[in-house]
């Protein structure tokens, strides 16, 4: 889901982030429905290597989800962003965060019931807490599969950049760690 985040003190002194949705048109747009797959996604399942959801607030005017905080921002961040020319992530770290970043997947794919489809995979939704501990996150286009219901999965939902031929998405994910 597109939007803004801040990172904010709760009374108790634990730091979180607060994503603040971009809000368009009324109820029942693509931002209401994004907001609304994030939290009946996150609302269900705990997992070491899947962004926790603390809570929302649903409003006509601002949409806000409540998170865990991330000390070290995204992977793509470490990956593109860095002002200098090498990258601080040295070999035992990628291959944890790409380990991380894999048990999260798998998890949604086999072990939660239903089954939680990201469709969104990428560098930009990979999350580093303090120890650099991948976390999946941003699930505005997950969608929750029955399989024993469902009869596609052929629409395409992501982005564009990021949308690798079949089976090798992943794999192409851990490559450009490398």
């Amino acid at each position: 889901a597109c939007g803004t985040v801040y990172r904010a003190v709760m009374n108790d002194g634990e730091v979180i982030a607060v994503k603040k949705l971009n809000t368009r048109g009324g109820e029942g747009t693509s931002v209401d429905r994004s907001f609304l797959a994030e939290i009946s996604t996150l609302g269900k399942i705990r997992h070491r290597n899947i962004v926790k959801l603390h809570g929302f607030c649903y409003h006509e005017d601002s949409n806000l989800l409540l998170y865990q905080y991330m000390e070290n921002g995204s992977l793509g961040e470490k990956l593109h962003n860095s002002s200098s020319k090498t990258c601080e992530l040295d070999w035992n770290v990628r291959y944890r965060i790409a380990l991380g970043a894999a048990e999260g997947l798998c998890y949604l794919h086999y072990d939660c019931k239903p089954q939680i489809i990201h469709r969104d995979i990428k560098s930009n939704n990979i999350l580093l807490d303090q120890s650099f501990q991948a976390h999946v996150g941003d699930f505005g286009l997950a969608k929750l599969i029955d399989f024993s219901l469902s009869k596609s999965m052929s629409a395409v939902a992501g982005s564009y950049g990021y949308i690798a031929p079949g089976k090798n998405k992943f794999n192409i994910k851990v490559l450009q760690q490398l």
